[in-house]
């Protein structure tokens, strides 16, 4: 869940945006011949409604703020915001690569916050 919000979501479009379990496992995935560690990481996802119009809670961009206006007004003239990842982090990783091993910092792969856009 977003930090501090307690949203429920409605009837009809289901729980509200949150954050949500998404398990990577190299084994599943045929890579653990050269990735030393981690060998699974919860890379989580984010997933459910945006409220209409949206507030501050679900760091919308200006555009996003908009956009939820125009589809409250007026449903054909704009699609619903989507429930995506706002904020990221980097993953540690420990590999072979090119016969050496190394460790790098790898951007943008674990889900921190998700919000609408």
């Amino acid at each position: 869940l977003l930090e501090g919000v307690q949203h429920d979501g409605d009837e009809h479009n289901g729980p509200v945006c949150r954050k949500m379990d998404m398990w990577v496992d190299f084994e599943k995935l045929g890579w653990t011949e050269w990735i030393v560690f981690p060998k699974r990481y919860n890379a989580y996802r984010c997933q459910g409604s945006c409220p209409t119009p949206v507030d501050e809670t679900f760091s919308p961009t200006n555009h996003a703020y908009m956009q939820s206006l125009l589809q409250l007004h007026h449903p054909s003239k704009a699609p619903c915001l989507s429930c995506v990842p706002t904020r990221l982090s980097p993953l540690s990783m420990l590999y072979y690569e090119n016969g050496k091993m190394v460790m790098r910092h790898h951007e943008n792969m674990l889900v921190e916050e998700c919000g609408c856009q």
